[in-house]
Protein backbone atom coordinates (compact mmCIF):
# COMPACT_ATOMS: atom_id res chain seq x y z
CA UNK A 1 0.00 0.00 0.00
CA UNK A 2 2.97 2.36 0.66
CA UNK A 3 4.39 1.50 -2.68
CA UNK A 4 1.31 2.62 -4.48
CA UNK A 5 0.63 6.02 -2.53
CA UNK A 6 3.90 6.86 -3.15
CA UNK A 7 3.62 6.07 -7.01
CA UNK A 8 0.11 7.80 -6.98
CA UNK A 9 1.95 10.86 -5.64
CA UNK A 10 4.54 10.53 -8.11
CA UNK A 11 1.86 10.48 -10.74
CA UNK A 12 0.03 13.70 -9.21
CA UNK A 13 3.03 15.61 -9.26
CA UNK A 14 4.28 14.67 -12.68
CA UNK A 15 0.76 15.23 -14.41
CA UNK A 16 1.09 18.65 -12.74
CA UNK A 17 4.32 19.63 -13.95
CA UNK A 18 2.89 18.30 -17.50
CA UNK A 19 -0.05 20.21 -17.47
CA UNK A 20 2.40 23.34 -16.53
CA UNK A 21 4.72 22.63 -19.42
CA UNK A 22 2.35 22.29 -21.70
CA UNK A 23 0.51 25.74 -20.72
CA UNK A 24 4.11 27.38 -21.13
CA UNK A 25 4.87 26.03 -24.46
CA UNK A 26 4.39 28.19 -27.23
CA UNK A 27 1.17 27.27 -29.13
CA UNK A 28 2.00 26.26 -32.83
CA UNK A 29 0.32 29.14 -35.57
CA UNK A 30 -2.09 27.83 -38.43
CA UNK A 31 0.86 29.13 -40.95
CA UNK A 32 4.02 27.15 -38.98
CA UNK A 33 1.56 24.22 -38.93
CA UNK A 34 0.68 24.48 -43.06
CA UNK A 35 4.33 25.17 -43.42
CA UNK A 36 5.73 21.92 -41.21
CA UNK A 37 3.41 19.98 -43.53
CA UNK A 38 4.44 21.07 -46.23
CA UNK A 39 7.97 19.99 -45.37
CA UNK A 40 7.30 16.87 -44.21
CA UNK A 41 5.72 15.86 -47.33
CA UNK A 42 8.29 16.89 -49.09
CA UNK A 43 11.24 15.61 -47.15
CA UNK A 44 9.24 12.22 -47.28
CA UNK A 45 8.82 12.22 -51.14
CA UNK A 46 12.53 13.40 -51.62
CA UNK A 47 14.76 12.01 -49.06
CA UNK A 48 12.49 8.81 -47.64
CA UNK A 49 11.37 7.98 -51.22
CA UNK A 50 15.06 8.97 -52.91
CA UNK A 51 12.72 10.95 -55.07
CA UNK A 52 14.67 13.86 -55.94
CA UNK A 53 17.67 14.11 -52.97
CA UNK A 54 19.00 17.37 -53.90
CA UNK A 55 16.08 18.97 -53.32
CA UNK A 56 16.05 17.37 -49.84
CA UNK A 57 18.91 18.42 -48.97
CA UNK A 58 17.94 22.11 -49.03
CA UNK A 59 15.08 20.64 -46.68
CA UNK A 60 17.53 19.01 -44.36
CA UNK A 61 18.98 20.94 -41.07
CA UNK A 62 22.14 21.03 -39.69
CA UNK A 63 21.95 17.79 -37.59
CA UNK A 64 20.88 16.12 -40.45
CA UNK A 65 23.36 17.38 -42.72
CA UNK A 66 26.27 16.71 -40.07
CA UNK A 67 28.73 13.57 -40.85
CA UNK A 68 27.85 13.59 -45.05
CA UNK A 69 28.34 15.99 -47.82
CA UNK A 70 26.39 17.17 -50.62
CA UNK A 71 27.91 15.13 -53.18
CA UNK A 72 27.99 11.84 -51.33
CA UNK A 73 24.30 13.34 -50.37
CA UNK A 74 23.13 13.66 -53.60
CA UNK A 75 24.96 10.14 -54.82
CA UNK A 76 22.47 8.62 -52.20
CA UNK A 77 25.85 7.30 -49.93
CA UNK A 78 25.98 9.70 -47.63
CA UNK A 79 21.92 10.31 -46.72
CA UNK A 80 21.32 10.34 -43.22
CA UNK A 81 17.84 9.14 -43.40
CA UNK A 82 16.40 5.83 -43.78
CA UNK A 83 14.91 4.84 -47.25
CA UNK A 84 11.14 3.55 -46.83
CA UNK A 85 8.86 2.33 -49.32
CA UNK A 86 5.54 4.65 -48.10
CA UNK A 87 2.45 4.77 -49.96
CA UNK A 88 0.43 8.04 -50.03
CA UNK A 89 -0.21 10.87 -52.33
CA UNK A 90 0.14 13.69 -49.70
CA UNK A 91 2.60 13.11 -46.29
CA UNK A 92 1.04 16.31 -44.98
CA UNK A 93 -1.38 15.47 -42.38
CA UNK A 94 0.09 11.86 -41.44
CA UNK A 95 2.31 13.82 -38.42
CA UNK A 96 1.29 15.07 -34.95
CA UNK A 97 3.36 17.62 -32.57
CA UNK A 98 3.84 20.22 -30.85
CA UNK A 99 6.47 23.58 -30.64
CA UNK A 100 8.81 23.29 -27.81
CA UNK A 101 10.05 26.38 -28.05
CA UNK A 102 9.52 29.49 -30.82
CA UNK A 103 11.50 27.70 -33.12
CA UNK A 104 11.52 23.86 -32.47
CA UNK A 105 8.69 21.43 -32.65
CA UNK A 106 9.12 17.67 -31.82
CA UNK A 107 6.95 15.65 -34.77
CA UNK A 108 5.61 12.08 -34.57
CA UNK A 109 4.92 10.68 -38.27
CA UNK A 110 3.32 7.27 -38.99
CA UNK A 111 4.27 6.07 -42.46
CA UNK A 112 2.39 3.23 -44.40
CA UNK A 113 4.34 1.32 -46.35
CA UNK A 114 3.64 0.06 -50.17
CA UNK A 115 1.15 -3.38 -50.67
CA UNK A 116 3.89 -5.90 -51.56
CA UNK A 117 6.87 -4.28 -50.15
CA UNK A 118 7.05 -6.53 -46.75
CA UNK A 119 7.76 -3.85 -45.33
CA UNK A 120 5.71 -2.72 -41.68
CA UNK A 121 4.12 0.11 -40.51
CA UNK A 122 6.39 2.39 -39.09
CA UNK A 123 6.19 5.72 -36.55
CA UNK A 124 9.04 7.92 -36.45
CA UNK A 125 10.70 10.58 -34.81
CA UNK A 126 11.08 14.27 -36.31
CA UNK A 127 12.58 17.26 -34.80
CA UNK A 128 11.96 20.53 -36.90
CA UNK A 129 13.88 23.61 -36.77
CA UNK A 130 12.90 27.01 -37.83
CA UNK A 131 16.47 28.56 -39.16
CA UNK A 132 16.60 31.72 -41.40
CA UNK A 133 13.08 32.07 -40.78
CA UNK A 134 12.26 28.64 -42.68
CA UNK A 135 11.45 25.21 -41.15
CA UNK A 136 13.75 22.56 -42.11
CA UNK A 137 14.22 18.24 -41.17
CA UNK A 138 17.22 18.23 -38.25
CA UNK A 139 16.53 14.63 -37.38
CA UNK A 140 14.56 11.90 -38.96
CA UNK A 141 14.24 8.68 -37.42
CA UNK A 142 12.61 5.31 -36.67
CA UNK A 143 11.23 5.32 -33.03
CA UNK A 144 8.60 1.82 -33.77
CA UNK A 145 7.68 -0.87 -35.90
CA UNK A 146 4.00 -2.32 -35.95
CA UNK A 147 3.19 -5.27 -36.95
CA UNK A 148 -0.38 -5.70 -37.96
CA UNK A 149 -0.26 -8.65 -40.12
CA UNK A 150 -1.33 -11.84 -38.42
CA UNK A 151 1.83 -13.94 -39.71
CA UNK A 152 4.40 -10.79 -38.87
CA UNK A 153 3.47 -11.84 -35.02
CA UNK A 154 6.72 -12.27 -32.95
CA UNK A 155 9.68 -10.92 -34.74
CA UNK A 156 11.02 -8.96 -31.87
CA UNK A 157 11.42 -11.88 -30.19
CA UNK A 158 8.20 -13.52 -28.34
CA UNK A 159 4.79 -14.91 -29.36
CA UNK A 160 2.60 -11.71 -28.25
CA UNK A 161 4.89 -9.06 -29.78
CA UNK A 162 3.53 -6.75 -32.27
CA UNK A 163 5.74 -3.56 -31.43
CA UNK A 164 9.53 -3.02 -31.66
CA UNK A 165 11.14 0.18 -30.49
CA UNK A 166 14.21 1.51 -29.03
CA UNK A 167 13.85 -0.54 -25.89
CA UNK A 168 13.71 -4.04 -27.63
CA UNK A 169 17.79 -3.54 -29.11
CA UNK A 170 19.12 -1.93 -25.97
CA UNK A 171 21.28 -4.17 -24.68
CA UNK A 172 20.18 -6.34 -22.11
CA UNK A 173 16.76 -5.98 -23.35
CA UNK A 174 14.40 -9.02 -23.53
CA UNK A 175 13.54 -9.09 -27.07
CA UNK A 176 9.91 -9.00 -26.77
CA UNK A 177 9.69 -5.80 -23.95
CA UNK A 178 7.28 -3.70 -25.99
CA UNK A 179 4.48 -6.73 -25.94
CA UNK A 180 5.24 -7.50 -22.80
CA UNK A 181 2.91 -6.18 -19.92
CA UNK A 182 4.95 -5.83 -16.93
CA UNK A 183 7.85 -4.00 -19.33
CA UNK A 184 5.14 -1.79 -20.10
CA UNK A 185 4.25 -1.03 -16.53
CA UNK A 186 7.91 -0.68 -15.82
CA UNK A 187 8.06 1.86 -18.39
CA UNK A 188 4.98 3.73 -17.57
CA UNK A 189 6.70 4.29 -14.39
CA UNK A 190 9.90 5.17 -15.66
CA UNK A 191 8.25 7.90 -17.46
CA UNK A 192 6.33 9.34 -14.79
CA UNK A 193 9.79 9.42 -12.23
CA UNK A 194 11.46 11.53 -15.42
CA UNK A 195 8.07 13.69 -15.52
CA UNK A 196 8.65 14.82 -11.94
CA UNK A 197 12.17 15.12 -12.42
CA UNK A 198 10.77 17.69 -15.02
CA UNK A 199 12.86 15.88 -17.90
CA UNK A 200 11.80 16.42 -21.98
CA UNK A 201 8.04 14.78 -22.65
CA UNK A 202 9.40 11.82 -24.52
CA UNK A 203 6.34 9.41 -26.00
CA UNK A 204 7.19 5.71 -26.34
CA UNK A 205 5.90 3.55 -28.94
CA UNK A 206 3.15 2.36 -27.54
CA UNK A 207 2.39 5.79 -26.54
CA UNK A 208 2.77 7.31 -29.95
CA UNK A 209 0.21 4.59 -31.21
CA UNK A 210 -2.52 5.56 -29.17
CA UNK A 211 -1.65 9.10 -29.84
CA UNK A 212 -1.80 8.45 -33.22
CA UNK A 213 -4.22 6.34 -34.44
CA UNK A 214 -7.19 8.72 -34.82
CA UNK A 215 -5.68 11.32 -36.44
CA UNK A 216 -3.86 8.45 -38.89
CA UNK A 217 -6.96 7.16 -39.64
CA UNK A 218 -8.47 10.12 -41.29
CA UNK A 219 -5.12 10.84 -43.08
CA UNK A 220 -5.26 7.56 -44.56
CA UNK A 221 -9.07 7.78 -45.61
CA UNK A 222 -8.07 11.66 -47.08
CA UNK A 223 -5.54 9.97 -49.09
CA UNK A 224 -7.66 7.17 -50.03
CA UNK A 225 -10.58 9.51 -51.53
CA UNK A 226 -7.52 11.74 -53.31
CA UNK A 227 -6.31 7.66 -54.98
CA UNK A 228 -9.85 6.83 -55.91
CA UNK A 229 -10.86 10.58 -57.21
CA UNK A 230 -7.74 10.23 -59.03
CA UNK A 231 -8.49 6.94 -60.62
Amino acid sequence: MGSLLRLTAIATVAAALFAQAANAAPRMTPADRAQIGTLVDHFVKDAVLRQNLAAAWQLAGPDMRAGTTRKAWDAGTGVTVASYPATGASFSNAWTGHLVSPTTADLALILHPKPGSGYDETADTVVVKKIGGKWLIDIFYGTATFRTGTNKRGSCGTANCAISGPGDFAPGASGGAVGNSHARIRSFWLWIVLGAAGAAIVLTPVGIWARLKRRERRAWAAYSDAHRNAG
